[in-house]
């Protein structure tokens, strides 16, 4: 059972001492994260380990707080905490990359799925009225797999978790068992 994103978080937090753990909050009032707006010292005054995930998560979303958590560890020289970060959400998209030949074939109700990543904003809306309009399940799953490819491993890990929800029994029988 693959361990939620805020729970994945603590723990990584968890693994710093407090001058490290100082450090990384520092680093999340700053601007030198391209593509993240910095949060506010108030926001963070005082905030313990487990309110800096909620504030994190709360701001940026549970894909953007592994980002930026992500890149605040690697630019603090924490390379394999980091990486080890990646690795741990990335069975979800191990698991879509290996059956996308048998995922492309059997899975008959894609709107569903390309709605959740829609609204998750896993996928652009250009992207999206695409897949709509796909004429059979195949072509949709195709186009979606393409409309999957900008957001890398989040994304697939994204749509890995609604195959969980909504193909259960297809995830089992292909080996993604207990990654939910």
């Amino acid at each position: 059972m693959a361990t939620p994103v805020p729970q994945r978080l603590l723990a990584t937090l968890e693994k710093l001492d407090k001058a490290t753990f100082e450090t990384f909050q520092w680093n999340l009032m700053q601007e030198t994260l391209e593509g993240f707006t910095p949060m506010s010292t108030a926001r963070l005054e005082d905030a313990n380990r487990h309110t800096t995930v909620s504030k994190m998560v709360q701001a940026y979303k549970k894909e953007g707080a592994m980002k930026i958590t992500q890149k605040i560890l690697e630019n603090m020289g924490m390379i394999d905490l980091a990486d080890k970060l990646k690795t741990d959400g990335d069975k979800g998209a191990q698991f879509v990359d290996d059956n996308m030949e048998k995922l492309v074939q059997r899975i008959t109700m894609v709107m569903p799925i390309a709605d959740g990543l829609y609204q998750k904003k896993m996928i652009h809306d250009e992207d999206y009225s695409e897949i709509t309009a796909a004429q059979t399940s195949m072509s949709k799953m195709r186009k979606l797999y393409v409309a999957l490819k900008p957001g890398g491993a989040v994304a697939k890990s994204a749509f890995y978790q609604i195959l969980l929800e909504q193909q259960t029994l297809l995830v089992e029988e292909l080996g993604g068992v207990g990654q939910k």
